[in-house]
């Protein structure tokens, strides 16, 4: 799964990085989303067509369902989910993607940007795989205390992050951690995990947060 962000700008070279992201191998096949980089160089139908080319999927307001050891799980990708729009208002997030929803098995969502997860979690999406905070690039750690300058962007800066499944998105983490207390009876869980990136923005510089490439393993709940 790869979520975006192959490029920079509009005159980098998008053939060969996807290149790159071809010798990829694996059982179920390579996929992938935009990035917001990909809006910027307004790339993004090509690098749907790279993708395919090499024998990979883009998903562009997609889904796939795909079947391993006898289970199978719905595969969503969606493009950048902006967070402003021309007029600086605050477009609403994950628009079309409820009727990609499956209800009969587990659903795993491509989403470049980690703010879409409260309007996942809100959707029944049980797993959100996103990109585009490079963990903020620098982290500094003063005492107990660390800081990152994604933390004005997004409050999912870097790992793993839960809600309740189903869980309104207008509810703050704060204050649903206030209405579903921890008890022995907790509810269904929707998870982000938000990987770091290999690359930079800015200052080609990593201070405190090593590039990354997750694995993650599913298994079946008990």
């Amino acid at each position: 799964m790869v979520t975006g962000d192959f490029i920079t700008g509009r005159y980098d070279p998008l053939e060969d990085c996807i290149t790159e992201v071809a010798r990829l191998r694996a059982p179920l096949g390579v996929w992938g989303c935009n990035g917001n980089h990909e809006i910027y160089a307004r790339a993004e139908q090509k690098s749907a067509e790279l993708f395919q080319r090499f024998g990979m999927k883009l998903l562009r307001m997609e889904n796939a369902e795909l079947h391993w050891n006898g289970s199978s799980f719905n595969l969503i990708g969606v493009d950048y989910q902006r967070q402003r729009d021309a007029e600086g208002g605050h477009p609403p997030m994950l628009v079309g993607v409820q009727p990609l929803v499956r209800r009969d098995i587990p659903n795993i969502l491509l989403s470049h940007n980690p703010n879409s997860f409260p309007k996942a979690a809100e959707l029944g999406i049980e797993l959100s795989l996103a990109g585009h905070t490079h963990g903020g690039q620098v982290r500094v750690e003063i005492l107990d205390y660390r800081w990152s300058p994604a933390e004005f962007l997004t409050p999912y800066v870097a790992g793993m992050y839960q809600r309740p499944l189903f869980a309104s998105s207008a509810l703050g983490d704060r204050e649903l951690s206030v209405s579903h207390p921890t008890s022995n009876a907790q509810p269904p869980i929707s998870s982000i995990y938000v990987n770091r990136g290999l690359g930079t923005i800015g200052a080609p510089v990593r201070l405190g947060v090593p590039p990354e490439i997750t694995l993650i393993t599913l298994r079946r709940a008990v």
